[in-house]
């Protein structure tokens, strides 16, 4: 005769369920994890192509970039106000790779070339003063941007970004 097998006791499937539970809650957080980190990537390219739309589409924008190709003096005419917005977009853009929305080097290569003129242009800055502190974002964003242009395999990070 064969001998009954007792059930495994109470403690046993407790032990199970809690093993089940423990491993369905690790792969849910694991994929959350992975949807907050792509929802965080697909927020980050829609707001640097508003941001690009937004430096392609402004009139004012467009027009001043017409004339800082060659610094022309008509730039002192502009209002200050639209020369302020104007190096404050720069700055949005800044802010956005120091808060990682954006990598420095996209950044860099949408921006970088148009940043170099703003800062060479001595009539964008005409009676702005350039070394005021509320410029602080848009200096040292010009810095990393040159020493970027200067060595294409500079290593961002060693920049402060």
């Amino acid at each position: 005769m064969v001998p009954l097998q007792t059930p495994p006791p109470l403690d046993f499937w407790k032990d199970v369920a809690i093993i089940a539970g423990g491993i369905v809650a690790l792969v849910t957080f694991f994929f959350g994890y992975l949807e907050y980190i792509r929802q965080g990537r697909q927020h980050s390219a829609a707001a640097f192509v508003q941001m690009r739309r937004r430096f392609l589409e402004s009139d004012r924008i467009q027009h001043i970039l017409k004339l800082l190709t060659s610094d022309d003096p008509t730039l002192q005419h502009i209002s200050i106000q639209d020369r302020r917005n104007f190096l404050g977009f720069f700055e949005e853009i800044a802010l956005m790779v120091n808060s990682k929305m954006i990598r420095i080097d996209i950044a860099h290569y949408m921006f970088g070339y148009y940043i170099l003129l703003a800062d060479r242009s001595q009539h964008l800055w005409h009676e702005l003063d350039r070394e005021s502190p509320y410029w602080t974002v848009f200096n040292e964003f010009v810095r990393i941007i040159r020493a970027m242009d200067r060595d294409p395999h500079i290593k961002p990070r060693s920049l402060g970004f």
